[in-house]
């Protein structure tokens, strides 16, 4: 009996290193639905505890859980709030703590793999793309601003914005989408990013008045 007790318990330890094993899983399948806009910090953490990461700007939040989730094994997700509500959730598998999806990424930009993800100041980048991906892929310029207008809430970094403008040819254009996201721009020290995908340096400068850049 003790040679198939610790073969049991061995088995059980062996399953708990290399996979999300039933006997171990920290979540139930569905509690991702249960998550929504407008949740108090104090409803997630009833949910899903404390996080294990934080990132915060000014009145933005960013809470990053890695939980074993019933069917689905390892998932990463990142809980995003704003005076502390809940304004938006990302969620994606991971194995051995590290994402498995491939992000697309924006030409000239460089990629870097580090055994961590790594984040900057703005809309988490999977959000980002889906977000992205979404306004391009509309037929009309009216319905892309419209959607635009729509995500406005979304804090971006000066990079996301550049990459928002630079979907259309006219500078005009360019700068309804500035104006869109500037109130919103939580890294104005990096406007240069921005003022590269202008073409007119009278639009260069009206840019700067947008940013409250003082040079």
């Amino acid at each position: 009996m003790d040679i198939i007790r610790r073969t049991i318990i061995w088995l059980a330890f062996a399953m708990e290193l290399t996979s999300c094993s039933s006997l171990f899983y920290d979540l139930r399948s569905d509690v991702l639905q249960d998550i929504q806009k407008g949740m108090s910090k104090q409803e997630v953490s009833k949910l899903l505890g404390e996080p294990q990461f934080r990132r915060f700007d000014r009145d933005f939040d960013e809470w990053e859980y890695s939980k074993c989730i019933s069917g689905n094994g390892y998932t990463t997700i990142i809980v995003s709030f704003e005076d502390g509500k809940v304004v938006g959730m990302d969620s994606f598998a991971t194995y051995d703590n590290r994402p498995v999806q491939s992000v697309t990424v924006a030409p000239n930009e460089v990629v870097v793999s580090p055994p961590h993800t790594i984040y900057t100041k703005g809309m988490p980048e999977i959000e980002f793309q889906r977000f992205y991906d979404k306004v391009k892929s509309r037929p009309f310029k009216d319905d892309q601003f419209e959607l635009m207008e729509i995500g406005a809430s979304n804090r971006l970094n000066c990079n996301q914005c550049a990459r928002l403008m630079s979907i259309f040819p006219f500078d005009d254009d360019k700068m309804q989408v500035l104006k869109i996201f500037a109130p919103r721009i939580t890294d104005r020290e990096n406007y240069e990013e921005i003022l590269k995908v202008l073409d007119s340096l009278f639009k260069r400068d009206d840019a700067k008045k947008l940013l409250r850049i003082r040079n």
